[in-house]
């Protein structure tokens, strides 16, 4: 992966729509909005413009962006008054502080601006007045990690001048283990910190995180929902997730592969590429994360058993490593780290990899000329090969001191306007439904990355997942270079794994 992508176009702009935003004179301001009668500075019409992103209506895509974006983080808010050209429109609740991401300033068809909300419309507003409480907490300290740090330094500095929160934002190579060695030490942990969902288990273990039930996660994608919930609890809100494709070389793959392609259709593709001279296909064997895709594909029916382990010598496991052992023999497939494998891909050497979809971007960068496909469905079972879906999200500590305002940008961070910006420019896949919806037919990847999240597989927030990587990493090695039969590998696999946990592995027999 790489970790220094550039910001995009569209990060730029929004740096320069805040410079512009504030730059230009209160006579310019769009509407009036005031917090407990106090009018509040807000960008200009013109900077609003700028700053606004695309927001599913009922009949059409409009152009806006959400009310709290321009309000201070609010512990709680119990009326909003929205004055329009034709009257009022009042509403009243104990909750309308957690509602208030959901209420837009939208662009009118009369030039001027209309409040969205989930309820009603409001055309060309003059006035947004809201009663509520504001947070008074500390600078709120954010860890981050995995590829778009840049990119998400921005979107939450766009956040903070908007709000006028405190945030720092810190890039943290190993969430997992930082935090974990900071609360040992007794050390200041952060108050958000992004996670990925094998990272759940230790550490809820170790009573870092506080569960997050209570945030709305309506919008987020019907798999993410499970990506961080542990114990009937959930750990973090999704915030985008990566999917496994294969990558192929325009020069030797001159006609894409089809988006049901099948693993015959590979196989005759790899044939003409040996007969060629030219190495097919290349990935990382020896890691586990590479072969769970093909065993589903295979017939493995999914990737944890009831007891939260992964079985390894299930049938379409089996089956998946009798496939790859064969590509090896007729020559189609190198097995190759992922170093290795990537400095041979861009430099012509070999046609087809497996990566994930965050080696987009850098190979945008280097200028490659290249293009990707779904996993191909296994033309024996007639079942697709399950990318693996990496999703990323935000967990907040239980020692944080500034709960509300890590609240308030946990919902801008899982919202529509962030959501589209980040995935966008990363090519990553969005957790919120509505900025996916935003986003279709927008950039070469979309239709590739719409397949690969349909037929993929989340990455379960099980400490049986990570055992069985780690015990697999060695088997498959014992495998690949002869000296284990594949059964009795896979037995002596299955064994570990049930010692390790401390029970006997479920699931369906072979």
């Amino acid at each position: 992966m790489t970790r220094s992508n550039p910001p995009g176009p569209g990060f730029r702009t929004v740096v320069l729509s805040l410079g512009l935003a504030f730059a230009l004179h209160a006579s310019a301001w769009a509407f009036d909005l005031r917090l407990n009668g106090s009018s509040k500075t807000i960008p200009s019409d013109a900077a609003l413009r700028a700053l606004s992103y695309s927001i599913p209506s009922k009949n059409s895509m409009e152009r806006g962006l959400a009310i709290s974006e321009l309000l201070p983080p609010l512990v709680e808010a119990w009326r909003i008054e929205c004055a329009g050209s034709a009257g009022a429109k009042i509403w009243i609740g104990d909750n309308l502080a957690d509602r208030l991401s959901g209420f837009y300033i939208v662009e009118s068809s009369s030039g001027g601006w209309d409040l969205l909300a989930p309820d009603a419309r409001v055309a060309s507003i003059s006035s947004v007045s809201i009663s509520g409480d504001r947070a008074s907490e500390r600078e709120l300290e954010i860890w981050l990690s995995w590829e778009g740090v840049p990119e998400l330094k921005a979107e939450i500095q766009r956040w903070a001048t908007l709000s006028g929160a405190k945030v720092r934002a810190v890039d943290i190579p190993d969430t997992r283990s930082k935090l974990l060695a900071v609360q040992r030490g007794g050390g200041r942990t952060p108050d958000l910190l992004m996670i990925q969902s094998d990272n759940v288990p230790d550490l809820v273990a170790a009573q870092t995180l506080q569960p997050l039930d209570r945030i709305d996660v309506s919008h987020i994608v019907e798999n993410g929902a499970t990506a961080f919930s542990a114990e009937s609890r959930r750990w973090a809100i999704p915030f985008y997730f990566d999917a496994q494709l294969v990558f192929y070389d325009r020069k030797q793959v001159p006609v894409p592969p089809a988006l049901t392609w099948t693993t015959d259709d590979l196989e005759a593709m790899a044939a003409r590429i040996s007969r060629s001279g030219g190495t097919p296909i290349s990935w990382n064997v020896y890691s586990a994360y590479w072969l769970l895709p093909i065993a589903m594909g295979f017939g493995k029916p999914s990737i944890a058993d009831a007891d939260g382990g992964v079985r390894p010598d299930d049938r379409g496991t089996r089956q998946a490593i009798s496939w790859i052992l064969s590509m090896i023999d007729r020559g189609y497939l190198e097995p190759l780290e992922r170093d290795a494998m990537v400095a041979r891909f861009a430099s012509g050497k070999i046609a087809m990899i497996l990566s994930g979809s965050y080696s987009i971007p850098e190979f945008e960068r280097i200028g490659l000329d290249f293009g990707v496909a779904p996993y191909p469905v296994v033309s024996s079972t007639g079942k697709p090969m399950a990318p693996l879906l990496d999703f990323k999200g935000f967990a907040m500590t239980r020692s944080t001191q500034s709960p509300v305002t890590a609240r308030r940008l946990l919902e801008h961070l899982s919202g529509i306007g962030v959501q589209q910006r980040f995935s966008t420019a990363l090519s990553k896949l969005p957790a919120n439904s509505d900025a996916w919806e935003v986003t279709e037919g927008d950039g070469p990847y979309h239709a590739i990355l719409a397949r690969s999240a349909e037929i993929g597989a989340v990455i379960p927030p099980s400490s049986g997942y990570s055992t069985y990587k780690n015990t697999m990493w060695k088997i498959l090695r014992f495998i690949l270079a002869g000296s284990m039969k594949p059964d009795a590998a896979l037995a002596e696999a299955r064994r570990l794994i049930d010692a390790n946990l401390g029970t006997i592995s479920g699931g369906s027999k072979p």
